[in-house]
Order: structure tokens, then sequence, then C-alpha cells
């Protein structure tokens, strides 16, 4: 079994959600672009409780890790962030989530490439992902910037809306491919 993490950047402590959590796990519930999380309102300590199940396996490969985003001063939750298995292309994908007032400040870009690096380091995979919608050019950014490569298009379902959407799919390699 993986250790589970503590990743620390200049600003940030990326953690696993504990029980004591549960307030600031509430906050993560509102976020507008996480319709599956705003979702899971009603049952806020079950959500965060699989989520806290999940660090046993820390597999991210065929299954789902989830940290908080928490600002190092004064320990309040700005995000989440993590990676695990894509649901359509099984290939492990890294995600984020930051609180609207949290935006804008380079937390994002921080706090995925410390995951993403976390990931490359830890695990044996080739690569990981990061698929974005065509019209987030503030997540493209953030993925760019953290060494993502720009693969193509792909359509892709969206399990939780039930619709089809377009996406930038993007690859971070562990190494240089050859």
């Amino acid at each position: 079994m993986r250790s589970v993490v503590r990743l620390e950047t200049d600003r940030l402590i990326i953690r696993p959600f504990q029980e004591h959590d549960l307030d600031e796990f509430r906050k993560l519930l509102d976020i507008p672009e996480a319709p599956g999380w705003q979702k899971e309102k009603d049952r806020a300590a079950g959500f965060l409780s699989w989520h806290i199940s999940n660090y046993r396996a820390m597999d991210i490969v065929h299954g789902i890790v989830c940290f908080g985003v928490f600002d190092k001063i004064g320990g309040a939750v700005v995000g989440a962030v993590g990676a695990g298995e894509h649901d359509n292309l099984h290939e492990t994908e890294i995600f984020y989530s930051l609180l609207p007032e949290a935006r804008g400040q380079g937390y994002a870009k921080e706090a995925a490439k410390a995951v993403t690096e976390w990931a490359l380091e830890d695990y044996a995979i080739p690569y990981i992902i990061a698929t974005v919608e065509t019209h987030n050019i503030a997540s493209q950014k953030v993925v760019e910037g953290c060494g993502y490569t720009f693969i193509d298009e792909r359509a892709l379902f969206v399990h939780v809306s039930g619709e089809t959407h377009i996406f930038r799919y993007y690859r971070r390699y562990a190494s240089i491919p050859r």
C-alpha cells in the first residue's frame, strides 16, 4: 500500500481530507463548474467519507484520489486536486477545482503541478492526461503551464450531465517520448 501524501508548495498545503474538514469540504460542493460535486450537497459527510476511504488504496490508475488544497498561512480550503482513472479513456487524469474567490492567483497551476509531479514520480505510468473543455481557456493555460502537451480534441461523454462535449486532450509524459 502506498503511503498517504502531503505535498507543500510555496503557498499551499495539499493533503488528504480528514473528517474534521467537513465544514471546509462543504464549500467545495458549491463550485459552479463541478456539477458532480454539487449533486452531493445533501450527503456531504458521506461524500467526504468516500474520498477518505479512497486513501486506503491510493489507486490513481483504476480508482481516484482527491486531496484538499489549503492555504498555507490561514489554513482555509481553496480547492481540491487529484488524479484518477478517466471514465471514458481509462487513462490516469489530473483534475482540480478552485473556489471562485481563489481563482486568478496561480493556485490551480501550483496544485496541479505538484500533484502531476507526485503522480509521475510515485506511479509506474508513462504519462498523465488532462482534458479541458474547449471554451475553458484558463484551465488550458494551467495545464500547459504544468508541462502538458496538447494532443488533439476529443468528443467525450460526461456522465454527470449525460451529454457529450468537445475537450482538448493533453498529456504530460514521465519522460520525453521517443
